[in-house]
């Protein structure tokens, strides 16, 4: 259990950076790495309060986050619910305190008792007293002083770095990217919420893929126009999530199953225009079977999601596990480590390329261009062929999983996945 104190006595606690003021960013980083009450001191008459605010504490850890004059996000905090002593003290990379303590026991006492004493320095008098405290950096892009105009502009250039994905494909990072954060930027000054978002991208993908069915180009360029439309505005549900630390599982399953499923009515759509005009016997069987296969690859993602990882990203889903015996984790299934190949230089740049090619972001932007020239055959070809090949890996990773976990239910074991070696 854990209680957390933001430090706000400061004239600049209630500037705004990237859509929130100094003292709420701080106090929704708490709230995120689950402090049950929390205390926005701001005042000696509410540190005055807080011995009676510390009795109902009980065995519970003290986090104290300094958020009056600087921008904090969860990377300054985080590393310190890993530690081992009663007294951890986040630091910077040369050492000095960095805003951020934990205690327990008689050092959350002490905590208590500077604070009430000293508003608004009290978390740096303990930081300079505790010699023995246990010292941990904090990660990257965690913190950021923002006393003036121009360290509110850094740090809000800061936080916007935190909006690049590991997952990201180089078409999303380099131009769907760049194309969402000023909408996002705009989006953070509204009460717009990144689930409003999300229902918004639906429409706008369901209108797009309705205009797509339709038999005129200039309906087929249109409706390629909004579905790439859509797949912009959809990056920025999530970064309006991450920028105001309002996360969510809702949100994240509704993003990933939008995302699901536009693509699979794009697909369906762009196969209905080519039914319409080229009557050929192979196009209607291709359409339900192609649609039968990007119905499997979803089914096999979600169980995966669901079942194993209980996340809410398709990005998350991992084909390749073995069940391992864990030291401290026990049994459990994790990511098999891929052997590096030996294969030439060119081929794993081909390689490379190959994997971009078959993401929803290249696809769609192939796609709309494909529209100026009547290449919708070709878009529809692409992606049924992409559709057979998904479910055929999908399918056979899939029965392989069912198997292991008919082999963990024998052993007494639980699914779950484990962090890769």
């Amino acid at each position: 259990e854990l209680d957390a104190l933001i430090l706000a006595d400061s004239p600049h606690a209630r500037a705004h950076v990237a859509g929130l003021t100094l003292v709420e960013r701080g106090r929704r980083v708490a709230r995120r790495l689950g402090a049950r009450r929390i205390l926005v001191v701001d005042s000696a008459a509410v540190a005055a309060t807080l011995p009676q605010w510390d009795q109902a504490r009980g065995d519970a850890a003290l986090l104290v986050i300094r958020a009056g004059d600087q921008v904090v996000h969860s990377l300054l905090v985080e590393p310190l619910l890993g530690g081992s002593r009663d007294r951890r003290l986040a630091v910077g990379p040369g050492g000095a305190y960095a805003g951020a303590l934990w205690a327990r026991g008689e050092a959350a006492r002490e905590v208590v008792a500077e604070v009430v004493a000293a508003p608004g320095d009290g978390d740096r008098v303990l930081a300079g007293r505790w010699s023995d405290a246990e010292a941990i950096p904090h990660g990257e892009l965690a913190r950021h002083p923002a006393t003036t105009p121009a360290e509110r502009a850094a740090a809000g250039r800061m936080l916007m770095r935190l909006l690049i994905k590991p997952e990201d494909g180089a078409v999303t990072r380099y131009l769907y990217r760049p194309a969402s954060r000023p909408i996002t930027r705009l989006l953070l000054h509204t009460p717009v919420t990144p689930n409003q978002l999300s229902i918004f991208v639906a429409i706008l993908g369901a209108l797009g893929c309705f205009l797509t069915s339709r038999s005129g180009q200039r309906d087929l360029i249109l409706g390629a126009v909004l579905v790439v439309v859509a797949g912009v505005i959809d990056g920025c549900d999530g970064e309006l999530a991450r920028l105001r630390l309002i996360s969510s599982k809702l949100g994240a399953w509704l993003d990933t199953v939008v995302d699901e499923l536009t693509t699979t009515l794009y697909f369906v759509a762009i196969g209905y225009h080519c039914v319409l005009h080229r009557p050929a016997s192979w196009l209607s069987p291709s359409v339900a079977v192609g649609l039968v296969c990007y119905l499997t690859s979803i089914y096999v993602i979600y169980y995966f999601l669901i079942v194993v990882s209980k996340t809410g990203n398709s990005q998350h889903y991992v084909g390749r596990l073995d069940i391992v015996e864990d030291p401290s984790a026990g049994l459990g299934l994790r990511p098999r480590r891929q052997a590096a190949a030996a294969m030439p230089p060119w081929l794993a740049s081909l390689g490379a390329v190959a994997s971009q090619m078959v993401r929803r972001d290249f696809i769609n932007l192939v796609a709309l261009a494909l529209t100026f020239v009547n290449g919708y055959l070709v878009i529809y070809l692409w992606m049924l062929a992409g559709g057979v090949v998904a479910a055929l890996i999908l399918g056979s990773e899939h029965l392989r999983l069912r198997g292991q976990l008919r082999d963990l239910a024998r052993r007494g074991a639980t699914p779950r996945l484990l962090p890769a070696a």
